[in-house]
């Protein structure tokens, strides 16, 4: 019988669970509170969620802008200016 992987929920659990105990949430700390699973399964879960992490932050930016600009839901968000000139140079 085949063991059961690690998912996405598991990874933020322990990662909750690890940060309440003042330890650091890296692969190797998350991969002894789990009990299971690998450091590269680990790894991509955790990019994974910091990348949504960095998402939503991105969104609500946006939606500020908007909000403080007084522009509509349909039109092009107003440019971020430095960041946004970061961003495209890499």
């Amino acid at each position: 019988m085949a063991r059961k992987g690690i998912t996405s929920a598991d990874v933020v659990q322990a990662y909750v669970a690890l940060l309440k105990q003042g330890r650091t949430p890296g692969p190797r700390n998350l991969r002894l509170q789990l009990g299971r699973g690998s450091y590269t399964t680990i790894s991509h879960h955790l990019r994974r969620l910091a990348l949504q992490q960095v998402a939503a932050q991105a969104q609500r930016a946006t939606e500020r802008c908007r909000a403080e600009e007084g522009s509509r839901p349909g039109e092009q968000p107003p440019r971020l200016g430095h960041a946004e000139s970061k961003f495209t140079r890499l």
